[in-house]
């Protein structure tokens, strides 16, 4: 099956990034991959977009999120960077933070992948996954994300 051959090809690739630059923290990751990262005011629709122009790489995350949630979009935005990089710009907005779309998709994968490690799903995996969102800091969507790769 391609599609999960290519999730499990994200995988890889967000494991190599934690262990490559030892961080599982995507605005460094980010600044260690060359791609700008810059906070500014937007409407509070605007969450987030990745942006490439010329040889310049650009994540820009509405500042007026909250750090977790702010953690959470460049997260996302640096799967479109790693893995979209050719394609148009990728907003997301409060009404379509995690819209259905392939590159959308597999932007969630990556952000998950990143920030929820394996062990701390083995350790909650039982418990709602509202409560495992609050404790790892994370929305439902990354923890639904994160557990379908145990299923």
């Amino acid at each position: 099956m391609q599609e999960e051959r290519y999730i499990k090809k994200i995988y890889k690739k967000v494991k190599h990034l934690i262990k490559e630059h030892e961080t599982r923290d995507p605005q460094k990751i980010a600044e260690y991959l060359g791609i700008n990262v810059v906070f500014k005011t937007y409407s509070v629709n605007t969450k987030g977009f990745f942006v490439k122009t010329l040889r310049n790489k650009f994540i820009v995350v509405n500042n007026r999120l909250s750090e977790d949630e702010a953690k959470i979009v460049l997260a996302h935005e640096l799967g479109h960077a790693v893995l979209h990089s050719s394609a148009p710009i990728h907003f997301i907005r409060e009404y379509t933070l995690f819209p259905v779309g392939n590159y959308e998709e597999e932007a969630n994968i990556f952000a998950a992948e990143l920030l929820i490690d394996d062990s701390d799903i083995e350790e909650l995996k039982y418990y709602p996954t509202s409560h495992i969102a609050a404790v790892l800091g994370v929305n439902e969507n990354l923890v639904k994300y994160k557990l379908l790769k145990f299923l």
